[in-house]
């Protein structure tokens, strides 16, 4: 009588020896396995088949393309996971720098809050409020610029209220003693009625690329709102 084969006892932890047949018929009934896990298709090598002068071997050639394919899309879902994170943490400086806009006290305050508390906020190194000469008179006071008349309409501003300029130039109107810092800016224009004057917001990096035109900008629309509104209420407590 035959002795009917005993598999060995395996040690305790250990995973059973498994075959291509094992592994075959494991897919065969999990077949979304693969569709889950595609990045395994990457390390596989496509069989080779011996053909003949000028004849193609498609199934190496389609398992290739596919591994291509399957870079490709890792690599763009890469740029989104990216992309998606830096936006998120944009979006959480521009609401910090909003409350803290908001919690101004003053005309003095609002203007230290946004020239001096928002730089470290937005991760930037200078930010300016520049107000054309008009007929409301403003105080002196660091990172107010007064610009002359119609010297905002001469920057090409593309039919568009912000520009993002990865090159910055030199401008000591614009950032006054900090100009030296600035490599990088970006300028938004202020919609502010009670001034009477053009006005807007200069941010600077020392950076050179920082800001660029493929940047989305709603994010810094939505400052530039909160800001000019505030700019409006002060101007309109404090001008007799």
């Amino acid at each position: 009588m035959a002795k009917s084969k005993e598999s060995k006892p395996s040690d305790k932890g250990s995973l059973p020896d498994l075959d291509a047949a094992d592994v075959r018929n494991w897919l065969n009934r999990h077949p979304e396995f693969l569709k889950e896990n595609a990045d395994l298709l990457m390390e596989a090598a496509p069989p080779s088949r011996p053909s003949g002068e000028g004849v193609v071997d498609m199934q190496s050639f389609l398992v290739e393309r596919l591994q291509s394919e399957v870079r490709r899309l890792t690599d763009t879902q890469n740029t989104f996971v990216a992309a998606a994170r830096i936006n998120q943490h944009t979006q959480k400086m521009i609401h910090a720098s909003v409350q803290l806009i908001l919690s101004a006290t003053g005309f003095a305050h609002f203007v230290h809050i946004l020239t001096q508390d928002l730089p470290e906020i937005l991760e930037v190194d200078v930010i300016t409020l520049c107000i054309e000469d008009g007929p409301i008179p403003l105080p002196e006071m660091t990172g107010l610029q007064r610009l002359k008349a119609g010297s905002i309409d001469r920057a090409n501003w593309h039919m568009g209220h912000i520009l993002m300029r990865p090159v910055a130039t030199k401008s000591r109107a614009i950032f006054g003693p900090a100009m030296d810092l600035v490599y990088s800016d970006s300028l938004i224009k202020l919609e502010v009625p009670s001034l009477h004057a053009q006005a807007m917001l200069a941010i600077g990096s020392r950076e050179e690329g920082h800001f660029h035109p493929d940047q989305g900008t709603e994010l810094l629309a939505f400052l530039a709102t909160c800001t000019q509104s505030c700019l409006q209420m002060w101007l309109e407590n404090t001008t007799p």
